[in-house]
């Protein structure tokens, strides 16, 4: 029986589910708003140096949003 669960399992890997696919639509999501406000943020910033730094968290935002995209291809 564990066996056989087992194998069931690793072949069902490849899929999603619609609440898997729910929480990574969310993920996505939250990224791309956090890519959004650093934007925001940062062009509203009079120093340039805390807007260099809050423009590469949006970057790193951006990469963790590219990253999972790429991944789910």
């Amino acid at each position: 029986m564990q066996q056989q669960m087992n194998s069931t399992m690793t072949q069902d890997r490849s899929l999603i589910g619609d609440k898997e696919l729910h929480y990574i639509k969310d993920y996505l999501s939250w990224e791309l708003l956090a890519v959004k406000k650093c934007e925001d943020a940062a062009n509203r910033m009079e120093c340039q140096q805390l807007s260099q730094m809050v423009r590469d968290i949006g970057k790193k935002h951006q990469n963790h949003y590219n990253t999972i995209l790429n991944q789910l291809k």
